[in-house]
C-alpha cells in the first residue's frame, strides 16, 4: 500500500475494454503505455493483483482513467501535463 492507502499499481490488475476482447494488464504497465493509438480504450475493471480482489475505479488516478471525465480535464488543461504523450 501507499500511503495515501491506495495500493501501489503494480498490486492492481486492470481490465481494458476494447471492441475485440478486453485485456487485464498491470496497472503499472497501463499508466506507462495508456491507450496507444486507441484513444477511447480504457479501463473497465480493477482488482488486487494478489487475491483478484474487485477494487473500485478510484484506484486509478483520475488522469489515468481515460474515461470522458479525464478526457475532458486533460483538454482543458486541469491535468497537464497529458499522461500520454501523442
Amino acid at each position: 500500500m501507499e500511503a495515501d492507502g491506495l495500493p501501489d499499481p503494480a498490486d492492481v490488475i486492470v481490465t481494458i475494454g476494447h471492441p475485440s476482447g478486453d485485456v487485464d494488464v498491470p496497472l503499472s504497465e497501463w499508466i506507462s503505455r495508456g491507450p496507444g493509438p486507441r484513444p477511447l480504450v480504457r479501463p473497465v475493471r480493477a482488482r488486487r493483483a494478489d487475491t483478484g480482489e474487485a477494487l473500485p475505479l478510484a484506484v486509478i488516478p483520475v488522469r489515468y482513467r481515460n474515461d470522458a471525465e479525464s478526457r475532458a480535464l486533460i483538454a482543458a488543461g486541469s491535468l497537464d501535463p497529458p499522461p500520454w504523450h501523442r
